[in-house]
């Protein structure tokens, strides 16, 4: 069975980075593959609670995350050294991993894309 990480970094508002991925890891769920997801840098953006993104920026990404448990993505992980970790107003399904966790997170998985 193939794991694959999709590693979003990118803007969700600046480009169509962070749709693609959040795309891919769609696509891959909806073949039964196991997709696990990790957020960082400018991505980040993208799991604060009670966006309202102007039409030029395109779709809302955040309303895709509640639909993520459909497709059996379960895992979206953020650094727990980000300033994100400790806020109340993000999406809750996060999972937070210390530095050393997340650094060995990348090591886990067959296939890794970041976006």
């Amino acid at each position: 069975m193939n794991n694959t990480l999709i590693h979003l970094s990118s803007s969700p508002y600046s480009s169509l980075a962070c749709k693609e991925g959040l795309d891919l890891a769609l696509v891959l769920a909806t073949f039964e593959q196991t997709v696990d997801i990790c957020v960082s840098d400018a991505a980040l953006s993208l799991l604060y609670i009670d966006q309202n993104p102007d039409k030029i920026h395109g779709k809302h990404l955040y309303k895709l995350l509640d639909g993520l448990e459909f497709y059996d993505i379960e895992n979206i992980y953020i650094e727990q050294a980000s300033e994100l970790a400790s806020e109340t107003s993000i999406w809750s399904g996060t999972k937070a991993l210390n530095t050393q966790d997340w650094h060995t997170l990348f090591s886990q998985y067959q296939h890794v894309f970041r976006f």
